[in-house]
Order: structure tokens, then C-alpha cells, then sequence
């Protein structure tokens, strides 16, 4: 279930109960008191008394209805109506102990029942929203700071990256000089080399950029076909790699077009830490629970065990790699913004395996969904499929 779906319930599932409140509250003050009830301000000061509990509920219940709370947050707010409401409402059934130990149970004490639990019901809930709106502010701080130490980091791998390679790719375009011209060196291959480094550096600040803003574009993409044409890519670009797939079909999830961006890296990250004439990769993607299981696993030499915690961070990478230590972090970034996550397991004797969770989402529903999906997925004849290419 969707964050914002979630919170709807839950701001429904308020209001209902403010609107069950107030409608009793007041039944039950026309039932007792309104027979003896002959001056207007206390007619009205009854039924104020018997609604506006309840009406606080009601419109707690909106404001979580349209806000932007998380689903904890809401439900934070839930949990003190709730505990509001049940803890005054035992206050009441204490105070009328003696009178319920006779067996006989009157409307009287309903009404009481009912008046002091829709006050309960009240505090909690304006608590509760108080707690919730601190602990979102909080929250928002701190996704604020961790944006702007991403972005500045971005900005300085942008600057050193594309300093080296225009550096590079002036010297092979001095090399191209007839008098400095040296058989032994390629100096077009080398811009050409260069300049797709440049690329692929800028379409993933592109990729980084995207996940840190709120203006994310998601659809309701099938993921097992998008894992497909990726291992057809790494097969191409490494066909010595043994692979092994077991992938179920019709496993939708909610991203956006840098969802290829995820696998490709991890893929990339596999062959590129291990040597790719021993190395056997393991792809599963099906349904556990309510959630897309993605889990890839090698049999490699593993992470070395002090950079396991920090793996997913910016700039992280071993002391051989070449990379600019983006890929991972920029993986990380990724599924966050779809609504999963991510954990690794390594060691030297088991290899590595990344474990992918995302939120299942039912298929087709938007009409351009289907649209797309029609020119995008392969027709199948099975629910799943287990092969192994080498």
C-alpha cells in the first residue's frame, strides 16, 4: 500500500470516528436531556457539549486526510486518538464501578461513557498531530541536509571527473598535430573513450539529481523485462560470465526510467570487482509476501568487511577501482525513491548478494501503463522461467 493511500485510511478511518462520536453524543443527549431542557442556552450548550468532541476528531481527520504526513506519522496520530479515547473511557467505567457491579447498565452511564471518551479521543488527537507535524519537520531537516551534502559532493565529482577528462582529451587532440603524430597512440579512440566517460558521468548526476528532488515522474513499470534486457547488455559486454536466472512475470513496481540504471550498475559492479571467467551471477526477482524480491548473487571474492557499512555511501570504493564511487550510492538513492530498499551480504567464502524489496503494485492500472507495456514486454508462454546462459 502507497504511502498517500495510507494515510487517507487512516485520516478516513478519524473521521469516522469523530462522526461516530458526535452522532451518539447527541442521540443520546435528545434521549435524556432534551425532554427536560426548556432554556435555549442550555439547549445549545448540551449539544455543543455532546458534538464538539467529536468534531475535532472529524477534522483531524481531514487535516491527515490532505496533508503530507508519512504513514507512520499518521498512524502515530491514530494510535493517541485511539489511546485517548480507550484510557478516559476506562476513567469512566472506574468512576461507575459500583454502579455496574449491580448488573444494571443505563443510558446515563453511556452517555458519560461516551462524552468523556470523544474528549479523550480529542487530546489524543490533537497530541498526536502535534508529535507528528515536530517529528515530519524533523524529518524534513534532515532530508534537507542530506540533499545539499549530496549535491555539493556531486558538484565536486562533476568538477575533478570532467577536469581529467577535458585534460585528457587535450592532449589527444594535441597528438593530432602531423608534427606531434605518434603511430603507437589512438588519440580519436581516446576522445571517443573520454567523451563516453563524460556521458555516463552526466546521465548519472542526472539519475542522483532526480532522486533528490520531489518531482519524481513514477509509473507502474514491470521489472522482470527490464532485468532481462540488462542481462542481455552484460552478456554481450562480457559473454565469458556464467548466468542464472529465475525470474517470475508480471512483477510490477512504481519508478522511472533510471529503474535500468539500478541494475545496470550493480551488474557493472559484479563483473567489475571479480574476474568474469570464474564468476557464476544468480538473478531472482519474484513475489514475497506483499513485495518485489530482487536478490543478485555472485560468487566472488566478496566486500572486504570494512566497507560493507559504508558501501551505499558517496564516494565509497576499494583502492583498486577506477570508478568515481557513485554507482552504488547512486543504486541506493534509487530504490529509496520507489519506496524500497537494499542490503548486502558479503563474505570471501559465499560471494556477494543484493537483496532488492519494493512495494508491489498491481498491474495496468493507467491506460498509458498498458500502452507502453505492450511495446516494451515480451510475450511469454509461462509464469516464470529458470534458464542458464554461459
Amino acid at each position: 500500500m502507497s504511502e498517500a493511500r495510507h494515510s487517507a485510511r487512516l485520516g478516513l478511518l478519524l473521521g469516522t470516528i469523530g462522526i461516530a462520536f458526535a452522532v451518539s453524543g447527541l442521540t443520546l443527549w435528545f434521549t435524556l436531556s432534551r425532554p427536560e431542557t426548556t432554556e435555549i442556552n442550555q439547549m445549545v450548550l448540551g449539544i455543543v457539549v455532546h458534538v464538539l468532541f467529536g468534531y475535532i476528531v472529524v477534522m483531524s481527520g481531514i487535516v491527515v486526510y490532505r496533508s503530507e504526513l508519512s504513514a507512520s506519522e499518521c498512524m502515530l496520530v491514530a494510535k493517541r486518538c485511539g489511546i485517548g479515547a480507550m484510557l478516559m473511557g476506562l476513567l469512566a467505567i472506574w468512576a461507575a464501578i459500583p454502579e455496574l457491579r449491580t448488573g444494571l447498565i443505563t443510558l446515563q452511564f453511556i452517555n458519560e461513557l461516551v462524552i468523556v471518551s470523544s474528549v479523550g479521543a480529542a487530546a489524543g488527537v490533537l497530541i498526536g498531530l502535534n508529535r507528528s507535524q515536530a517529528r515530519r519537520n524533523r524529518r524534513l531537516v534532515t532530508e534537507k541536509e542530506d540533499r545539499e551534502e549530496t549535491l555539493v559532493f556531486l558538484l565536486q565529482l562533476l568538477d575533478h571527473d570532467i577536469q581529467n577528462h577535458l585534460t585528457a582529451i587535450s592532449g589527444y587532440v594535441d597528438m593530432i598535430d602531423p608534427s606531434l603524430i605518434d603511430s603507437r597512440a589512438d588519440p580519436v579512440g581516446g576522445i571517443r573513450t573520454r567523451m563516453d566517460d563524460i556521458e555516463q558521468l552526466l546521465d548519472t548526476a542526472n539519475a542522483v539529481l532526480e532522486s533528490e528532488t520531489d518531482q519524481n515522474q513514477f509509473e507502474h513499470i514491470e521489472i522482470s523485462s527490464i532485468l532481462r534486457e540488462q542481462l542481455e547488455l552484460l552478456q554481450r559486454r562480457t559473454p565469458c560470465v556464467d548466468i542464472e536466472t529465475t525470474l517470475e512475470d508480471e512483477l510490477y513496481i512504481e519508478a522511472n526510467q533510471f529503474i535500468d540504471e539500478v541494475f545496470y550498475n550493480l551488474f557493472d559492479n559484479t563483473v567489475v570487482h571479480n574476474t568474469p571467467t570464474d564468476l557464476t551471477l544468480s538473478v531472482f526477482a519474484g513475489t514475497v509476501s506483499d513485495e518485489i524480491v530482487v536478490e543478485i548473487r555472485d560468487d566472488g571474492d566478496g566486500i572486504p568487511d570494512h566497507l560493507q557499512d559504508c558501501i551505499f555511501d558517496p564516494g565509497v570504493r576499494t583502492e583498486e577501482s577506477s570508478g568515481d564511487g557513485l554507482g552504488l550510492y547512486l543504486v541506493r538513492k534509487l530504490i529509496e525513491s520507489y519506496g524500497g530498499r537494499i542490503e548486502i551480504t558479503s563474505g570471501p567464502a559465499t560471494g556477494t548478494c543484493f537483496q532488492l524489496r519494493f512495494p508491489k503494485r498491481a498491474a495496468h492500472t493507467r491506460s498509458e501503463s498498458i500502452e507502453q507495456l505492450d511495446q516494451t514486454v515480451p510475450e511469454t508462454t509461462g509464469n516464470s522461467e529458470s534458464r542458464s546462459v554461459s
